[in-house]
């Protein structure tokens, strides 16, 4: 007979991590403890050793994973797809998107508030998202203050839109989603 607290399989590293970041979505960084992470795998405390070294060691391969995950691989995707500037913003969008990667970012960017670790990740994450994006309106013919400002309103729009507005209907998402594409892509006319 099994015992009720014994996985169905052995866990992996990536398991406890993906455990962790759910735990961090769902309540906050405090609520990733290894207790309630075990108990939550229906594992005993002493198979998280076999993996970390202490809920530190966890945490920061807890950030490395989301800055992977949630943005160089995605970047990566995007950039040797080798796509027009134009078709790249809106190819990283739908990737942002289809990954629910803006899940992650409100809980992370909580975290950074009070972990200078986080923060630290969190700032390098941002850093590579912006300087993708920037590049890709530079690569459109804006420069300067007007090419960072689209840059940064592009980013936060899709960074943090799915935590402030509820989804009206897919189809009105992606009029919304088209018409800020246009606008921010579009020069402006003095």
């Amino acid at each position: 007979m099994l015992n009720a607290t014994q996985p169905k399989h052995r866990l992996t590293r990536q398991d406890w991590i993906d455990a962790a970041m759910e735990r961090l979505v769902e309540a906050g960084i405090g609520a990733v403890s290894v207790d309630r992470l075990a108990t939550g795998l229906g594992v005993t405390r002493g198979s998280f050793y076999h993996h970390f070294a202490d809920r530190e060691d966890l945490l920061r391969a807890v950030l490395d994973d989301w800055a992977r995950r949630w943005t160089y691989e995605i970047l990566e995707q995007i950039g040797v797809l080798e796509l027009e500037p134009a078709t790249a913003l809106l190819a990283l969008v739908k990737a942002v998107r289809s990954k629910r990667a803006a899940d992650y970012d409100a809980p992370m960017r909580a975290w950074a508030l009070h972990a200078p670790l986080a923060r630290a990740v969190v700032k390098q994450v941002d850093e590579a998202r912006l300087a993708f994006i920037l590049s890709q309106f530079e690569a459109l013919g804006f420069a300067g203050l007007d090419a960072e400002n689209r840059a940064r309103l592009f980013l936060h729009y899709e960074m943090s839109a799915p935590t402030m507005f509820a989804s009206l209907s897919p189809e009105r998402d992606e009029q919304l989603l088209l018409e800020r594409y246009r606008f921010l892509t579009t020069a402006r006319v003095d």
